[in-house]
């Protein structure tokens, strides 16, 4: 049987390497082994310099705008989670991503 790609076969990328790509951001920035979708940015210790932080690396990792006021708007990871992945959409993989 045919091994399975690594990525799509039409260049986008998939909601789970999304995920992946946010959870490692909240995980480094935060300084957390760890999030789950009920986890509150804020109660990590999340701040407003965390925030631009976090914005920047999914801005390099992911190559989509996400305003930094999203985070108020959607702390819980799950919700800002499933924002970011809407606004991301169906963006090609930015190169080493």
């Amino acid at each position: 049987m045919p091994e399975a790609p690594s990525s799509p076969p039409n260049g986008y990328r998939d909601d789970d390497r999304v995920l992946e790509i946010i959870a490692t951001s909240w995980c480094a920035i935060l300084g957390v082994p760890a999030v789950v979708a009920d986890d509150d940015f804020f109660e990590l210790g999340g701040d407003s310099i965390l925030a631009t932080r976090i914005a920047s690396s999914l801005r390099r990792e992911l190559a989509v705008e996400v305003d930094i006021l999203l985070i108020w708007e959607v702390s819980r990871f799950g919700d800002f989670q499933a924002a970011v992945a809407a606004i991301a959409g169906k963006s090609e993989i930015p190169q080493g991503a």
